[in-house]
């Protein structure tokens, strides 16, 4: 019994170790296989979070894993993309209706006889116009024009708003017109005549009895349609006209006392109503007298500094109050050179030359010579600067008239 106890301890023991040395075998072949696993575990945990869900899925004993949280792009937020889905959303913009086209037709009197024709303000805006071959009508554009041509018209009243460019009349005989422009160009024109207010010298070509006055006349829309041309009032050179055929007989001023309104004849009831309420001489227009000879002995200049356009205006508003008469006005920029030449010759300090140096205003005034002391401190109580020296108002009055 002993013996076999003991012949099976051995084996027993025997058995033992060769068991663990089977387990150390198998243990060292276990880590080697992990070894040539390892890089197949490395695919395994890098394959895609959506992959290993749908083969959880596939599992029909496994339970669902909880799906991963979308991730955010760089560089945005959920609140940003919840705006681009509303964007997305919203329809899209409509295209810009197309400018609707031109009719030639509606900037144009042609062959008109015997009729009345009126353009309102806001017709035209800024467009070319053309009048031709018209007969005893009264025409008028109340309108900003970009430039006009009258052409080949007798025995009409013609008024024409303010234009950018030129008006350019010819070969018409016994017209009455209003002109407002930069530029303005008669030729060959008899018999007729013609209120101005004119940026640049008028010209006269090859015409006969022409005669010429200042523009007078103010409505409601005017004021606006020569600030959005850049035209000022303070620019008007009616007076200074450019004949390039002279002759006695060519042009002559008119009557000093004569109004538009009454040059024109009575204004339609048609253009009446476009225009709205009328006024003759009040600001912002001037009416000057011109070149004619002085109406009075009693003169003075004053020169107003740049930003006194309004006290400027305020002078012209008393003189005509005081019945002085405007010879002339005119708004330029001042060299410092000129400034000095012009206060040297009105007798001014050298003080006043940096004053003077800028954009100016300029009024000339005569009248009977007891109001000059009277108009002289009341310009300089506005702010002017006031001389009877001619020399130096002729230093300024034409300065800037080639526009």
């Amino acid at each position: 019994m002993g013996n076999c106890l003991g012949s099976n301890q051995g084996s027993k023991y025997a058995i033992e170790n060769q068991d663990e040395k089977e387990l150390e075998k198998l243990a060292q072949k276990g880590t080697k296989a992990k070894r040539r696993r390892a890089p197949e575990a490395k695919e395994i945990t890098a394959r895609p979070k959506k992959a290993l869900a749908a083969k959880h899925q596939g599992d029909g004993n496994a339970a669902s894993p909880p799906s991963a949280p979308a991730q955010q792009k760089p560089g945005t937020t959920a609140a940003a993309d919840s705006q681009a889905a509303t964007n997305s959303q919203k329809p899209s913009a409509p295209a810009p209706a197309p400018k609707p086209k031109l009719n030639i037709k509606d900037f144009q009197f042609k062959q008109c006889k015997g009729e009345v024709k009126v353009k309102a303000p806001g017709t035209i805006n800024g467009q070319a116009f053309m009048i031709d071959e018209c007969v005893d009508c009264d025409l008028y554009v109340l309108d900003s024009c970009a430039a006009v041509t009258i052409d080949d018209s007798k025995n009409c009243r013609i008024f024409i708003g303010p234009t950018d460019g030129s008006i350019f009349m010819r070969n018409c005989t016994n017209v009455k017109c209003c002109f407002i422009g930069r530029q303005i160009r008669l030729r060959d024109v008899t018999n007729s005549n013609v209120a101005l207010l004119c940026r640049t010298k008028p010209i006269i070509e090859t015409s006969t009895n022409v005669g010429v006055m200042c523009y007078d006349l103010l409505y409601p829309a005017l004021p606006d349609q020569l600030k959005a041309i850049k035209l000022d009032t303070f620019h008007n050179f009616w007076d200074s006209i450019h004949d390039f055929t002279p002759k006695p007989d060519s042009w002559r001023y008119l009557e000093p006392e004569l109004m538009v309104s009454e040059m024109m004849g009575p204004i339609p009831e048609e253009a009446q109503a476009a225009m709205g309420e009328t006024k003759h001489g009040q600001a912002p227009l001037i009416s000057t007298w011109g070149s004619r000879p002085p109406p009075g002995q009693g003169y003075i200049v004053a020169i107003f500094p740049q930003g006194k356009a309004e006290e400027a205006l305020q002078l012209v508003a008393h003189a005509t109050e005081q019945q002085v008469h405007v010879l002339h006005t005119n708004k330029a920029e001042v060299s410092s050179p000129l400034a000095s030449q012009i206060a040297q010759l009105a007798g001014w300090p050298s003080s006043v030359e940096k004053i003077l140096a800028g954009m100016c205003y300029g009024v000339e005034l005569s009248g009977d010579e007891s109001l000059e002391e009277p108009l002289q401190a009341k310009a300089e109580s506005l702010g002017g600067l006031c001389t009877s020296n001619t020399d130096a108002a002729e230093l300024f009055r034409h300065l800037g008239i080639e526009g």
